[in-house]
């Protein structure tokens, strides 16, 4: 399980997803959220660094955890 904290024009939000469906791209600096499927193909919400207060990871196998903050 993974929860990221952002803003959002109309405010903050906090998302929960399955650990397997967030990364983050140390290239472009934006977290990736698979936010489902359209016409067969997977869909992904890029939400920038700078607007993240919180991302938790809990790891399924081992219970583990890890917290990034800006």
């Amino acid at each position: 399980m993974a929860v990221i904290k952002y803003e959002t024009p109309d405010g903050p939000i906090e998302y929960d997803v399955a650990a397997s469906k967030i990364s983050y791209e140390e290239e472009t600096e934006h977290w990736r959220v698979k936010a489902g499927e359209k016409n067969g193909r997977d869909v992904y919400e890029l939400i920038p660094r700078e607007r993240v207060f919180s991302v938790q990871i809990a790891g399924a196998k081992k219970g583990t955890s890890v917290t990034r903050t800006k």
